[in-house]
């Protein structure tokens, strides 16, 4: 064979018979290899919510004063399937799934609650959604809630997905007004709530506090 001929053949083609009748070695086999990952524990779950969750001294600058945690001590353990949400006064809204939890109130000179909620496996943004989406359905029901939900608030750096509204409480043994934020990252979400005797008043509150509960947050 035209050793030009024969050079050609070998280039196209890379199994084959070289020019002198010794084959060409196949490439080695290849095997593929499938890992899994153990689901997390309920103490790594709960030490994510501990780290998610703004700290007691979080706004002492602003007058809050913590008035409950939960649990009582960082020593004790979170709170398993605790509801993400409750909007407008229908069913909770839940992980739906393993989650650990930890609660934190404020009072004082401002109206604050928090929950942190780590799940093992939910994605955080799939829960913001269903927040999102019983806050619009419910939105046309009531006029005075229709007037306060959807609150233009900007997505805080560090969160995968956001959603604030504000609705009217029309229970009398409640405060007027409350504005909530919920923000997700990974598997971890939380929830705020500012409440206040006016929407106006709710509304300040919480876009005065959402960057703060925000950078601890997205550093957890």
């Amino acid at each position: 064979m035209n050793k030009r001929v024969c050079a050609a053949v070998l280039a196209i083609a890379a199994l084959t018979t070289a020019c002198g009748g010794e084959p060409v070695a196949a490439p080695p086999s290849t095997t593929t290899t499938t890992t899994t990952t153990a689901p997390p524990t309920t103490a790594e779950l709960d030490a994510r919510a501990k780290a998610a969750i703004a700290p007691p001294g979080a706004f002492d600058a602003l007058g809050g004063v913590v008035a409950e945690s939960v649990p009582a001590n960082d020593s004790d353990p979170g709170e398993e399937g605790q509801a993400v949400a409750i909007v407008c006064g229908s069913g909770p809204i839940l992980v739906d799934g393993m989650s650990v939890a930890r609660t934190r109130i404020w009072t004082g000179r401002l109206s604050l609650f928090q929950r942190v909620h780590a799940a093992a496996d939910r994605p955080a943004a799939t829960l913001v959604e269903s927040v999102r989406a019983r806050a619009k359905l419910c939105s046309g029901s009531n006029a005075d809630r229709q007037a306060g939900l959807s609150l233009p608030l900007a997505k805080p750096q560090g969160a995968d997905e956001f959603y604030a509204f504000c609705m009217a409480n029309l229970d009398p043994d409640l405060v007027p007004w409350s504005c909530q934020a919920v923000m997700g990252r990974g598997t971890l979400i939380t929830v705020v709530v500012a409440s206040g005797s006016t929407r106006a008043a709710a509304e300040a509150q919480l876009t005065a506090v959402t960057p703060v509960f925000a950078e601890t947050f997205a550093k957890a």
